[in-house]
């Protein structure tokens, strides 16, 4: 008997927390009553149908060119580093990165051209030129506006 109540109890329950069944309380009468509104699904962007701006590249790359002519004014035997990576010091010189080395190479009598490339997020570089006499390097720091840049 007390499974009967219990059943009964349950199934009065469901019914009274159902959304369904019984009178409905959206006011319609049935009979055919005006559908809700769909809104409009925004019709889905194709990969063909995008248009890249002129000039627009996937390449995270920009090639650049080092000018550097100091013949004169250099020791005979010096070398150039350049960095991508510093800070720069309370006197005024740069603090470089050494693992953010971008380019190395011997100049030959104070001259060179040389070749790099950068991600192109990046702004600005520090050269280094560095002479085996012992001497601290000369620095200089460059804005990458343009190309060739030009240290003489």
């Amino acid at each position: 008997m007390k499974n009967k109540i219990l059943v009964v109890i349950a199934s009065l329950f469901l019914m009274a927390c159902s959304d369904s069944g019984g009178s409905g309380s959206s006011g319609s009468t049935g009979g055919g009553g005006a559908s809700p509104a769909t809104v409009p699904q925004p019709e889905p962007v194709k990969t063909q149908d995008l248009v890249a701006p002129d000039g627009f590249t996937f390449n995270p790359v920009t090639a650049h060119t080092l000018e550097i002519n100091l013949s004169g004014s250099l020791p005979e035997r010096t070398h150039l580093s350049v960095y991508s990576a510093y800070t720069e010091g309370t006197d005024g010189k740069y603090i470089v990165d050494y693992d953010s080395k971008v380019i190395d190479a011997a100049l030959v009598n104070g001259a060179l051209t040389i070749e790099f490339s950068l991600a192109e997020s990046q702004s600005t570089i520090v050269a280094e030129i560095w002479s085996y006499d012992g001497s601290l390097p000369i620095q200089k720091e460059f804005a990458i506006d343009s190309n060739p840049l030009v240290w003489d």
